[in-house]
């Protein structure tokens, strides 16, 4: 990725994303990634894209640790959230109660 990393700022590439939940929904997302935006910018030190370069190299190696289950992300949407909740609660009505809680 470093490497002529000039010529691949003009290009924008796009990233696509599967992922499953702790309860088997999927989830697709697709991102955008467009350096020709930064092109001319600069700084003292390492020009800007190098280093965006370099990070990217980064995150593709924390990636690969994801898709090969080095390391678990666990995501909850509001929706798996409601559902948990419901779960729960349809599970306790369903317990018997107590005789100090009649």
């Amino acid at each position: 990725m470093i490497e002529n990393f000039e010529e691949k700022t003009k290009k924008p590439f796009e990233i696509k994303v599967t992922y499953q939940n702790s309860i088997g929904k999927t989830y697709k997302d697709v991102y955008m990634i467009d350096f020709s935006q930064l092109i001319g910018l600069s700084q003292l030190g390492e020009p800007p894209l190098y280093k965006i370069a370099k990070n990217v190299e980064e995150i593709k190696k924390d990636i690969h640790h994801l898709s090969t289950g080095l390391i678990k992300v666990i995501r909850y949407t509001k929706e798996d959230i409601e559902e948990e909740e419901t779960k729960q609660l349809l599970e306790r009505s369903k317990q018997p109660k107590k005789e100090d809680e009649v």
